[in-house]
């Protein structure tokens, strides 16, 4: 089965340059790659385990070893899976405790960080579990190249690329063991195989978008989206040409996109053919029901000096200027103006494969409750960096001149873009963009601190005897702290000596305990993101403001208004 082939090119923006040409821009975003995964792997060794990374590497092993899809409910289990198969490498200590089924995720993800803790194994575990996520963001890389050739020419392509990589934010989540990256790239496969469809228009093409939206279901709950838009796009474009086609198009995709679903269901645990459904996997609903319930929850949210419950509107903008490059935004926004210059056949392939999915999450994401950090925009900004190789094609149609005065512009973005993403090396997790400097006084949980200075606090600890608190995952606690002593629920009246303040714990998680010591300016900073305190007296308690004081001068800790 066929329709009549798209006579367009593959990429206008490639016609009549040498094959050695097209080759070179290629060349160029693999070795950023190659530089992006040095960094990656750096911190990817150096940063201590964030808040999620436990139970996604507890839960990961389960599913691979034991077939046991329960322990948690953030479903689908597959990128958790992948991502677990190199910590068998490592020899990981699993504890027997049959309780760990049923989502029980705060005992069972507590007993497999103590169990690596006791063993001596948890930095090679952890490591090991972000190997596969590293090589997905640079995967996410290459499929924007892919994606922004296949409709603006290679150079459109690796500039996409570049823009992916060129951002702080990418390095902090792309070396974590997540589930951010994977549902990025695997909606970037999902708009390249349905751009090269809508040229194509093959039956071959068609399969292969089902492929790829099965697996952008298969990676995340929110990849049902992505589904619906990838058929409705199908369905669309050939409504004209008849209902009945249209329709069978549409119909042809769900079924691989339901086989698919089941097949990564399937090959983890066997026992879900034995449930009682048919739409999709007994355990793919449950996590359905999960984060319906989830997704709603009102929790702390901090940003820029504002404390707030529950969600904004403008977390999500405000965020993208707090954490991200002032110059990749400029570029990201410049090509979107770009598109009006753009031919109006590649102007509609752009719109339906890459657009629609970004409006569709972009929407989905912000009307959660759940602002926790920007990192659930990835998708988003994958997209929209192919989205911004329209800029290539703008600037070949401008007369020489203008090419000779922006091109340099433009390099020069994206080289400053680079630049601050290697600045932000080793701490790229607690990056914030000028002027929102210190981050720890900007934002909070994992868009500054979600545990990964915990290593450090481990170091500083010794001999000081400091009173802590501590956000990061469970397990972690300071009782794992050389001579630390608990300082959520402890009289500020006996707090003398060092004080150790992660800065989600400040201004989001324990904001309302730790209110009077947003008075005080710290003496130092571990990690850019754990604040380190001194008191020669005992602090006054008093209200404070949302905003934690910048550092002092001294070497003690006193009032940030200069009392």
């Amino acid at each position: 089965m066929t329709v009549p082939r798209d006579p367009r090119p593959a990429a206008d923006g490639d016609a009549g340059h040498p094959s050695w040409l097209r080759r070179l821009p290629l060349a160029l975003l693999v070795l950023a790659a190659l530089g992006f995964l040095a960094l990656g792997f750096s911190e990817a060794r150096s940063d201590a385990p964030t808040f999620d990374e436990p139970v996604y590497v507890a839960s990961g092993l389960a599913a691979v070893l034991h077939q046991d899809l329960t322990f948690n409910a953030e479903h689908p289990p597959l990128p958790k899976a992948l991502a677990a198969l190199p910590v068998l490498l490592a020899h990981p200590v699993v504890p027997a405790n049959p309780s760990c089924a049923g989502n029980d995720e705060r005992t069972c993800s507590t007993e497999f960080v103590q169990a690596q803790v006791a063993a001596g194994k948890l930095r090679d575990v952890t490591f090991a579990a972000r190997i596969v996520p590293l090589i997905e963001t640079v995967a996410v890389a290459l499929v924007a190249y892919a994606l922004a050739a296949e409709l603006f020419g290679a150079v459109a392509g690796a500039l996409a690329g570049l823009l992916w990589l060129a951002a702080p934010l990418v390095l902090a989540i792309g070396h974590l063991d997540g589930t951010d990256i994977p549902f990025t790239l695997a909606v970037m496969l999902s708009s390249w195989a349905l751009a090269r469809w809508l040229r194509l228009r093959t039956t071959r093409a068609l399969v292969w978008t089902g492929l790829a939206l099965a697996l952008a279901a298969s990676t995340s709950i929110s990849g049902a989206l992505v589904v619906l838009v990838g058929i409705g796009v199908i369905v669309g474009v050939n409504w004209k040409t008849g209902v009945r086609r249209a329709f069978a198009y549409g119909g042809i995709v769900a079924a691989i996109v339901w086989a698919g679903v089941w097949l990564s269901y399937v090959v983890l645990d066997p026992t879900v053919l034995t449930h009682p459904t048919v739409i999709a996997p007994r355990p793919y609903l449950d996590g359905l029901s999960y984060l319906a319930s989830y997704n709603t929850s009102a929790i702390p949210g901090y940003l820029v000096g504002v404390s707030y419950t529950g969600s904004r509107w403008w977390f999500w903008p405000v965020s993208l200027v707090v954490k991200y490059p002032a110059a990749i935004l400029l570029l990201l926004v410049t090509g979107l103006v770009s598109w009006w210059r753009l031919d109006r056949g590649v102007r509609r392939r752009a719109l339906l494969a890459v657009a629609l999915p970004a409006i569709v999450l972009a929407g989905f994401t912000m009307a959660s409750s759940l602002d926790v950090g920007v990192r659930l925009l990835l998708p988003v900004m994958a997209l929209w960096t192919v989205a911004a190789g329209a800029i290539v094609p703008a600037l070949e149609s401008l007369t020489r001149s203008w090419r000779r005065a922006l091109v340099p512009v433009a390099s020069l973005l994206l080289v400053a873009g680079a630049v601050s993403t290697g600045l932000s090396y080793p701490h790229s997790i607690a990056w914030a963009a000028p002027p929102f400097t210190p981050g720890y006084a900007e934002a909070t949980d994992s868009n500054i601190d979600w545990g990964q200075g915990f290593y450090a606090l481990q170091s500083w600890s010794e001999g000081r005897n400091p009173w802590v608190a501590y956000f990061g995952p469970r397990g972690l606690s300071v009782a794992d702290i050389p001579g630390a002593r608990p300082l959520i629920g402890a009289d500020p009246s006996t707090v003398t000596g060092w004080v150790a303040v992660s800065a989600t714990a400040l201004t989001s998680a324990n904001r309302t305990q730790l209110a009077w010591l947003r008075n005080y300016c710290p003496v130092d900073v571990l990690a850019d993101s754990i604040l380190v305190y001194r008191f020669a007296e005992p602090p006054v308690v008093a209200p404070a403001p949302a905003r934690p004081a910048t550092q002092c001068a001294g070497p003690y800790s006193h009032l940030a208004d200069g009392g």
